[in-house]
């Protein structure tokens, strides 16, 4: 399951630990169809899906540490004022930025953003809004360092929001012939499932994944509301989780794995020290 179908059931986990019987506890029906984000048949992927191929993911391990950096409302504040109304992805386009500078990558090199999007509303028609699954689909943004950080922050945040926009059905549905083919080429393939537990992110990218509507401090299990919800494992180096504050007024957590190296500086850039 993808986080919306996650956090769907630690709240009915936590309904009937406080006594609500199953039809209230759980709320709307989770809807098992998995056949609606089958391939086609033939699969004919329309797009390049290369944050799926071998080639993307394919290092191993690398020694990390994990820091949660609390983000205040009037830090927030900053960054969208220096990017302009409408535009969301102002979070996760200066933590691109402050990953580059603190890794102290050369503005010729290119850097990647790994951007997860919810895709439930984005198909034609819609997926049921309790469809319980794995509803997300990957895609990458793109771009040379120099051009990353020589640009205003608000144009870095206009060029993501045309990437999550241009997610639309035709994607997703060439992302599922692609798999389809990809798990295919798989079949019988005694390495393909060693490979697939070495993946990581790319040295010089950043994962950034997005919990900020999710109802994480809702689930009160009989004694009150979480004080802190965070991801039990990091998938690895450069992956970044943007989280709600227990008390919304607080602002935003972001929980960053990185190199050990390089963390004290990603620290005073992402503050701007």
């Amino acid at each position: 399951m993808d986080g919306v179908g996650a956090f769907q059931f630690i709240q009915t986990w936590a309904g009937l630990a406080r006594g609500l019987d199953a039809a209230e506890a759980c709320g709307p029906v989770p809807f098992h169809d998995r056949t609606l984000l089958r391939a086609r048949r033939p699969p004919c992927p329309t797009f390049d899906h290369f944050v799926y191929s071998p080639a993307f993911l394919s290092g191993r391990p690398r020694p990390f540490v994990t820091r949660v950096f609390p983000v205040s409302p009037k830090l927030l504040a900053d960054l969208k004022s220096r990017c302009g109304a409408g535009v969301s992805t102002y979070c996760p386009a200066h933590l691109w930025r402050c990953v580059c500078v603190a890794r102290g990558a050369a503005p010729g090199a290119d850097t990647r953003l790994g951007l997860p999007a919810n895709v439930r509303h984005r198909l034609s028609p819609p997926l049921p809004r309790s469809f319980f699954g794995n509803a997300v689909v990957r895609d990458l943004v793109k771009a040379r360092v120099g051009d990353l950080l020589g640009s205003p922050l608000g144009s870095v945040a206009e060029t993501i929001k045309r990437a999550v926009e241009g997610v639309g059905d035709a994607f997703v549905r060439s992302v599922l012939d692609y798999l389809e083919l990809e798990l295919a080429k798989k079949r019988g393939d005694d390495d393909s499932s060693r490979a697939a537990s070495e993946q990581l992110v790319p040295a010089s990218d950043l994962w950034a994944v997005s919990w900020l509507g999710m109802p994480m401090y809702s689930a009160d299990f009989g004694s009150g509301a979480p004080r802190f919800v965070a991801p039990a494992q990091m998938f690895g180096v450069g992956t970044a989780y943007m989280t709600p504050c227990a008390n919304r007024d607080d602002g935003i957590t972001v929980i960053f794995s990185m190199e050990a190296e390089h963390i004290e500086c990603f620290e005073k850039v992402f503050y701007g020290e």
